[in-house]
C-alpha cells in the first residue's frame, strides 16, 4: 500500500512562505585548514528554503539527503552547489544555509 504524499498535494490557500527548514541541526563536517589540510568538527545548521504556494509542506529529510550528498566535506567552493541541490528539492527559488562550528587554530608562542 502506497502512502499519500501530503506536502506535494494542492493547498486550499496558496501562500507563499519566504522560510521553512530545520533549525539545529548538529552534524559532524570536515573543512579546509590552511595548514594542516582537513579540520575535523562538528557543526550546528540551519537549513531553509522558500515554499511555492502549490505545496503544503517540503520533505525535511530531504535537507539531510542533500547534505550526506557531501559527504561530510563543506568547502566554500561546494557551497553554492549545495544550495542549489537544497533548491530542488521542493522546487523553491532561495536556498540558505547557517553553519556554526569551533574551528581550531594553533598559536606560536614567542
Amino acid at each position: 500500500m502506497k502512502l499519500k504524499d501530503i506536502q506535494s498535494s494542492a493547498p486550499e490557500n496558496k501562500i507563499l512562505l519566504d522560510k521553512v527548514g530545520i533549525k539545529g541541526f548538529k552534524y559532524p563536517i570536515t573543512v579546509l585548514n590552511r595548514e594542516k589540510g582537513l579540520q575535523h568538527t562538528i557543526a550546528e545548521i540551519n537549513f531553509y528554503v522558500d515554499l511555492p504556494g502549490k505545496f503544503k509542506g517540503t520533505h525535511m529529510s530531504k535537507f539531510i539527503e542533500v547534505l550526506n550528498e557531501f559527504g561530510r566535506k563543506i568547502y566554500m567552493k561546494n557551497i553554492m552547489k549545495l544550495l542549489k541541490n537544497l533548491k530542488k528539492k521542493p522546487s523553491s527559488k532561495s536556498a540558505r544555509i547557517e553553519m556554526y562550528f569551533p574551528y581550531f587554530l594553533e598559536k606560536k608562542l614567542l
